[in-house]
């Protein structure tokens, strides 16, 4: 599998001071990813730290059997119970049949460190995905997009409401999500890949009940055979281990809150930007009820939730969770504060994002006297399809040029160049011609009569406009006898620039795999982890 890195141009000025270990964002972090000395470091920090690693393993057995418990996953989770084991870990939503390319990207990040760093400490590394099943904004896990028409397509599964109910509680319609697969499936070609790809969607759906289960099914199927773990962050029995965590998050909810918005005042005068509302009342804890999260915050002494559908004092709240531990999640802050309590982490797997929100919780870490682990960019990845790039080769298009700026404007320099003279340029000099021929009929018209000359002006607009009329039809007959190119640069653009952006955040995998085989996310463990690089394009 060929691999080609690329350097990104639209990054944000945060990410890219980290690939290059800026001190100006390296000072918000504990450690350097991009030493190996810092994995040894990281390590023997973790072996002075205790964790509920037999309850732990315990939950996850669970868990993991509900989804397709392999030998190979087992015996990583019955490795957690080994005072000398650690995980290298990332998280996404439970997205429909994956969601983004970028979760698989995630994950093949997650797999490819976790051997490299066992190789390199000689301890077991266990690679572990959290499924963020708290998460409650449906709309943004409910579509994929795929080719109709020469274009992008948002496919959509209906909802039963739009609360803020958490996607691991949504259950699904069999039989609505069936047809929305085969609606799906329709966009497809025909493969040899096709029906087994179709089928493993099915079982995948038939043998799950909530979103949670069919993403869990599907992504176990994809890497099973490499013992990734997996775990749903909203299960009551992940809940129940994380109760004394709630609670010694609540006890230091003043100093996590300060610390945040400390940082994003610093952040901000480093001109890094980070898409983080906080405030020194921010409770970054959620209360669950009646299906719906509510997010808590502090006021005069009282837990409160926004609509103030919940009040508690401090021993209420405390009380609340000693007894109700499932009814409580966090939020983008102390979420990766209680992965820390519940997980040995060696190395957290994020995206660019995701780093950004990591970067404000330095000091949040140290209040419960914690250190961040070591947090590594995912890897970021464009599959390059075989038949796209003969296309390039042929237009002599450089892949950078269309990851950056797509197709456009070189389909509409290619159209100017196919007629003996450029039809655009053609057509302004002959408006440019008639202005000045019909100059003199103005004049005599305006000279004659002042209504004439005003009718004289009109005239010169009304031939103006037929000419526009007769350069869009000359256009349009122009693509037409072009249109099978005009149709392969538009799906250049529609795969390598989708949205103005990367293949990664529109595209899903099983687009792919129906192209080249079930077995394309374990190929994409082939991948160098060259976790420095901006990007790879995988040429498949």
């Amino acid at each position: 599998m060929n691999c080609q890195p690329i350097e990104l141009k639209k990054q944000s000025s945060l990410i890219k001071d980290y690939r290059n270990r800026s001190e100006s964002i390296f000072t918000h972090f504990h450690y350097d990813p991009y030493q190996l000395r810092s994995f040894k470091k990281r390590y023997e920090y973790l072996m002075h730290q205790t964790y509920q690693r037999d309850k732990l393993a315990d939950v996850l057995i669970s868990q993991n059997q509900k989804w397709g418990l392999t030998e190979q996953v087992k015996d990583h989770i019955e490795q957690i119970r080994n005072p000398e084991s650690v995980v290298v870990i990332g998280g996404q939503q439970a997205g429909l049949l994956t969601g983004p390319l970028y979760t698989i990207h995630k994950i093949v990040s997650i797999i490819l460190q976790a051997k490299e760093q066992q190789e390199h400490l000689g301890k077991p590394v266990i690679p572990v995905f959290w499924i963020a099943g708290e998460d409650h904004d449906f709309e943004e896990i409910n579509h994929i997009f795929a080719m109709k028409d020469q274009r992008l397509k948002k496919y959509k599964v209906k909802s039963e409401s739009l609360d803020k109910k958490p996607v691991s509680k949504r259950i699904i319609d069999v039989e609505e999500i069936k047809s929305w697969v085969n609606q799906l499936f329709s966009t497809f070609k025909e493969t040899e890949h096709t029906k087994h790809l179709y089928q493993s969607i099915i079982n995948a759906i038939q043998h799950g009940d909530s979103y949670v289960d069919f993403f869990a099914k599907m992504i176990h199927q994809m890497f099973a055979h490499e013992g990734l773990v997996l775990v749903d962050s909203d299960h009551p029995d992940i809940r129940c281990l994380e109760k004394d965590y709630f609670i010694q998050l609540v006890e230091h909810q003043p100093a996590i809150a300060q610390s945040v918005v400390n940082q994003l005042k610093e952040l901000d005068s480093k001109s890094y930007s980070i898409n983080l509302d906080a405030t020194t009342e921010d409770g970054h804890l959620f209360y669950h009820m009646n299906g719906e999260r509510l997010l808590l915050e502090v006021e005069d002494g009282r837990w409160v939730s926004k609509d103030e559908q919940v009040s508690f004092t401090h021993e209420e709240l405390v009380e609340e969770i000693q007894k109700k531990p499932d009814q409580f999640s966090n939020n983008v802050v102390t979420r990766p504060i209680m992965q820390e309590m519940v997980f040995p982490v060696l190395s957290f797997i994020g995206g660019p994002g995701e780093i950004a929100y990591w970067s404000t919780l330095k000091p949040a870490f140290e209040t419960l006297n914690l250190q961040f682990p070591i947090i590594t960019p995912r890897l970021t990845i464009t599959l390059l399809d075989s038949k796209h790039q003969q296309w390039l080769k042929r237009f002599g298009l450089p892949f950078e040029q269309v990851m950056t700026e797509g197709t456009n404007r070189y389909k509409i320099n290619w159209l100017k160049r196919q007629t003996s003279s450029p039809i655009e340029d053609v057509v302004e000099q002959v408006e440019q011609d008639i202005e000045l021929i019909h100059q003199p009929l103005q004049d005599l018209a305006s000279e004659i009569q002042v209504d004439l000359g005003e009718f004289a002006q009109s005239n010169l607009k009304l031939i103006q406009s037929e000419l526009k009329k007769l350069e869009k039809k000359m256009m349009k007959e122009v693509k037409r006898k072009h249109q099978h190119t005009i149709s392969q640069l538009e799906e250049l653009n529609a795969y390598y620039y989708p949205h103005h952006g990367l293949q990664e955040r529109v595209w899903n995998i099983v687009y792919f795999m129906n192209e080249y085989g079930l077995d394309l996310p374990k190929k994409l463990l082939e991948v160098p982890p060259r976790w420095e690089q901006d990007h790879l394009v995988v040429e498949l």
